[in-house]
C-alpha cells in the first residue's frame, strides 16, 4: 500500500501483512505531497501542494519523477553543507487533488490559480481551465458522471462539474449558507449522486447532477446526544470532510482532521441513521479513506501518523466508487 505522507514531504509504503512502513523521499525539499491515484501505467501519481507539480511514483523501483507546471513555476537548487545539493521546486498552483479522467488525461486542482488543469501523459501536453466563481478554492476532486469530472469550491460555497468534452462548467450552490467548506468528494455505487463533507458546517451534502437538487444530512442533529454526543474525543462537532461508500453500503467519513477529531463518522444514506466510531488513537485527527479492499474502510490520521482500518460487513458492490485504475 502507498500513502502520501503530506508533512514529511514523502511518500510511504505501508505493508499491511507485517505492519511494516517504509518513506520513500522526495528530491524536492519543497514536497508536500497528496491527492494520489493511480494510473493506467501502474504507477502513483500526485498533486504536489508546495512543489507547484505532478508527481509520478514508480511502485516498483521507488524513484519519484517530476512534471512542473507550466504556470508560475520558480526552481532552482540549493546548497546545503550537510546535504549537499538539493533541488526546490514551488509556485502558486496548491494542488491539493487529483483524478484521472475518461479520455485518460489526470485532472488536478489549482487553488492558488483559482482553476482545475490536465496533464496528458502521452503527448505531456497542459491544460488549465479557469473556474467561473472567482476565488472558490478548489479543493477535492472526483470523477464525475458521464465525461464530467467532479470539484468542491471550498471558499464558494459550491460543487461543480467540468465537461471534458466541451471544457464547460456548471456550479451548484449549497443550500447552508456562508462558507460550509465543502471538502471530500464521492459518488454513489449507482452513479446517480455526488456526495461531500461539508466541514464547516458539520452536514454532508448529496447532489443529484440531473436535477441539480442538493440533500443535506445534518450530521450533529443525526448523532445519539446532539452536540454533547461527540465526547471527549475532539469531535463536539463533526466537521466532516473526505468521504467513501464502504462495502456495507453506507457512507464512512473522516471527522475533525484540522481540528483534533478522534472519530470516523457511519451514515446511511436510505435510513438517515448515524453514528461515530472512535479511532484506536485518541484525537488521531483522521485525514483520508480508501475503500477498494471489500470487508475493511482503510483511513490513515495526521496526528497518529498511522494507517488503521476498520472491518465491514461485505454487502455491496462498490466497484463503481473506486479509482478509475484501482
Amino acid at each position: 500500500m502507498i500513502t502520501d505522507e503530506f508533512l514529511g514531504g514523502s511518500m510511504g509504503r505501508v505493508d499491511p501483512h507485517t505492519g511494516e512502513v517504509k518513506s520513500i523521499d522526495s528530491p524536492n525539499v519543497a514536497s508536500l505531497p497528496g491527492g494520489q491515484n493511480r494510473g493506467p501505467d501502474g504507477d502513483i501519481w500526485f498533486g504536489d501542494v508546495g512543489g507547484n507539480s505532478l508527481g509520478r511514483l514508480d511502485a516498483e523501483t521507488e524513484e519519484i519523477e517530476y512534471y512542473n507546471f507550466p504556470w508560475g513555476n520558480i526552481s532552482f537548487e540549493l546548497d546545503l553543507s550537510v546535504l549537499g545539493n538539493v533541488g526546490l521546486n514551488t509556485g502558486p498552483g496548491v494542488s491539493f487533488d487529483t483524478t484521472w479522467g475518461k479520455d485518460g488525461k489526470i485532472y488536478f486542482t489549482l487553488i492558488g490559480l483559482n482553476a482545475i488543469g490536465s496533464l496528458d501523459p502521452e503527448t505531456e501536453e497542459w491544460k488549465k481551465y479557469p473556474i467561473p466563481t472567482p476565488l472558490a478554492g478548489p479543493v477535492a476532486m472526483e470523477e464525475g458522471p458521464g465525461e464530467t469530472i467532479a470539484i468542491t469550491e471550498g471558499f464558494a460555497n459550491k460543487v461543480a462539474l467540468f465537461d471534458i468534452d466541451t471544457e464547460t462548467w456548471k456550479e451548484f450552490s449549497i443550500p447552508t449558507p456562508g462558507v460550509t467548506f465543502p471538502a471530500g468528494l464521492t459518488n454513489s455505487p449507482d452513479d446517480k449522486y455526488l456526495y461531500f463533507g461539508e466541514t464547516l458546517a458539520s452536514k454532508i451534502g448529496r447532489l443529484d447532477p440531473a436535477t441539480g437538487e442538493i440533500k443535506e444530512y445534518n450530521l450533529l442533529a443525526l448523532r445519539p446526544g446532539g452536540l454533547l454526543g461527540g465526547g471527549l474525543n475532539g469531535n463536539p462537532l463533526s466537521q466532516p470532510g473526505q468521504l467513501r461508500f464502504g462495502s456495507d453500503g453506507k457512507i464512512y467519513v473522516v471527522l475533525g482532521t484540522f481540528s483534533g477529531g478522534g472519530r470516523i463518522g457511519q451514515l446511511d444514506p436510505e435510513t438517515s441513521t448515524y453514528r461515530e466510531i472512535d479511532t484506536p488513537t485518541p484525537m488521531s485527527m483522521p485525514c483520508d479513506l480508501n475503500n477498494t479492499v471489500p470487508g475493511k474502510m482503510i483511513f490513515a490520521s495526521f496526528a497518529s501518523n498511522r494507517v488503521s482500518y476498520l472491518n465491514i460487513p461485505n454487502t455491496t458492490d462498490i466497484s463503481n466508487t473506486y479509482p478509475r485504475h484501482g
